[in-house]
């Protein structure tokens, strides 16, 4: 990933409107920025008809820009939708604007406050990663790289309409580049369309070669033309087939805790039929039962896929828990070096290219906690986890107690699912998603088990107030129902007993400084909870299609695991990837970081 990120050099004034000192150009119509963008980019490409036809709709946008064009779009589409549809809208965007000019800008546009406060809201404060941002009430996906058109072959998605919003061909003519046309052409599904302010020759002549149907008409105020263009023959024919689900319900999922519950969320959206299917006597009885969990990202010091991936996963679970109501105190993770090594890394950390808005030298701490050596971590913080996955999996059908033994395929393809007393199930498609159980019937599945202790303990006057969480190898939780929730051991067996040696190592990695400062020495033991969990040799979750195994030969079987001990960052993420590609939405992810979610890599 290239990230090469430019400063635009914002300036608004009365005579130039809202300008870029950078490319010398304006962002929109000084008098009628929100009359231009509707004109030219929402009704060139007829998007109020149809939204209305369309269960899944793709816009790719070439300069991302004050986010106007974005906007529109979401105001609209939350008008004409179809129920249960979903939109992904990407951007490019190398000189992206800070939070700071975001609401400069959005100071002239009250009618849009609505929309713009959530946007800004959800943006980062710096742009060293690309970031997905997820509008769960409308079904929105936006994906915001921060990168030239140049990182466009990395990306595999097709879209329906395109919005070419750059500035103006001869003051960034690195944007309108002949070869872009042609990989903009194969990134367009049949019937899709295209529209741009500009008339330019050499963006018309581009854009015709690539083979699409170029079409000039008229401009909006003084300009007198705009282009648009069509990946089919007739201009004014723009008429969509709906698409259709390549899953048939009902899904069975398998599974009740947190993998499970986000793929039943990431259908139940969609309107695919689906229910849940669990071997114990309540929900999240295994690995996911725990009273709370951390939601933070894997840092590394260099920016590597892991940590990408990490950052992406991280934004999108967190942004979901917050949203479903799951997040009971304020956020803030102190994340404390557990060795000497790690003090490097640290340092590495806070001068490498993570956002601020995730990452910083929280220096106010320093002197309350005696503490020199750590980073602070502005948005992680615990989840409830009980009420996340019953918010999750509101309104869908659960069938406890049901321990499956047997699948069978009837002639038709679709599933017969057998448990131990002989109880049926019927299916079209099956996903595993219940943590290392899952080996019991798909022995060839590169899982493994791992046992995790944590520890309770009561809190007291001084620590019932803490706002913070702490990390530093094991895990100190802030005040929660009355408890802190340390831990968590990590044994590489099968094993789910308790063991005094984990609640004494548990009890020990308690860091001095929270002993002494806080009282931590003096909370009552309240109890303890092991579970197995499920992780790989990379401690990397995967989902596949089972065929992907060898050994297997089954369709529509599917699996979604190896969680370890990150479910909660990784899950609703990893859930929603998966169900994205099962009914062919294309998951837009750079494709050096596919290859990590595959089982392939495993194997």
């Amino acid at each position: 990933m290239k990230n090469d990120i430019q400063k635009p050099r914002l300036f608004i004034s009365s005579k130039k409107g809202v300008f870029s000192r950078r490319y010398d150009d304006i962002y929109f119509d000084k008098l009628n920025g929100l009359k231009e963008k509707e004109y030219v980019y929402i009704n060139a490409n007829d998007l109020a008809n149809r939204f209305n036809l369309s269960n899944k709709f793709c816009i790719a946008e070439l300069g991302f820009g004050t986010g106007l064009n974005f906007i529109l779009t979401w105001k609209l589409w939350k008008k004409n939708r179809k129920p249960n549809s979903s939109l992904t809208y990407i951007s490019f965007e190398n000189a992206p604007l800070s939070k700071k000019d975001m609401k400069r800008v959005y100071n002239k546009f009250a009618d849009l406050n609505l929309y713009s406060k959530e946007l800004i809201k959800k943006l980062s404060h710096t742009y060293k990663t690309n970031r997905s941002l997820y509008f769960h009430k409308e079904n929105i996906n936006l994906i915001l790289i921060y990168d030239d058109f140049s990182n466009l072959p990395n990306f595999n998605f097709k879209a329906d309409a395109w919005f070419l919003d750059g500035f103006a061909p001869n003051k960034n003519n690195e944007a309108w580049n002949e070869n872009y046309f042609k990989e903009i052409y194969e990134k367009t599904n049949s019937k899709g369309s295209l529209s741009t302010f500009t008339v330019n020759g050499s963006v018309r002549r581009g854009l015709a070669s690539a083979g699409f149907h170029v079409a000039k008409r008229k401009g909006f105020g003084k300009k007198k033309e705009m282009l648009t263009a069509l990946k089919v023959n007739n201009i004014n024919n723009i008429k969509l087939e709906l698409n259709s689900n390549d899953i048939i319900g009902p899904v069975a999922i398998i599974g009740a805790g947190i993998s499970g519950a986000s793929l039943a969320f990431a259908l139940r959206k969609r309107n695919v039929e689906c229910y849940i299917l669990d071997k114990s006597s309540k929900i999240a009885n295994g690995a996911s039962g725990n009273k709370l969990a951390l939601q933070m990202p894997k840092m590394t010091a260099d920016n590597s896929p892991y940590g990408l991936l990490s950052l992406e996963a991280f934004s999108y679970s967190r942004n979901l828990a917050k949203e479903l109501k799951a997040v009971p105190r304020t956020d803030g993770l102190i994340l404390l070096p557990a060795r000497q090594r790690e003090i490097i890394k640290y340092k590495k950390l806070l001068k490498s290219n993570w956002p601020h808005d995730l990452v910083n030298n929280y220096t106010d701490k320093v002197k309350l906690y005696d503490i020199d050596k750590y980073i602070y971590m502005n948005s992680s913080g615990i989840v409830d986890n009980l009420k996340f996955i019953k918010n999750l999996i509101m309104n869908v059908k659960v069938f406890l107690n049901f321990n499956v033994i047997e699948i069978k395929t009837a002639k038709d393809n679709s599933k017969i699912i057998i448990d131990k007393q002989g109880n049926k199930m019927n299916a079209q498609t099956i996903i595993w998603a219940n943590g290392y159980d899952m080996s019991n019937m798909c022995d060839k599945i590169p899982i493994t088990p791992v046992s995790g202790q944590v520890t309770y303990l009561k809190n007291n006057s001084l620590t019932e107030n803490l706002k913070l969480n702490f990390s530093y190898g094991q895990f100190f939780s802030q005040s929660f129902k009355g408890y802190h929730q340390i831990g968590s051991s990590f044994n590489r067996n099968t094993k789910s007993d308790f063991t005094e040696t984990d609640q004494i190592k548990n009890l020990n990695s308690i860091p001095d400084f929270l002993k002494k400062r806080i009282g931590c020495n003096h909370l009552d033991e309240t109890g303890y909870r092991v579970s197995i969990r499920g992780s790989t040799k990379d401690r990397m979750p995967f989902f596949c299609n089972l065929n992907d195994i060898r050994q297997y030969k089954t369709k529509n079987e599917y699996a979604l695991g190896g969680m370890g001990a990150w479910g909660y960052v990784y899950a609703p993420y990893y859930a929603e990837l998966l169900i994205r590609e099962l009914l062919n939405e294309k998951p837009l992810i750079n494709l050096n970081l596919d290859k990590l979610l595959r089982v392939r890599r495993l194997l």
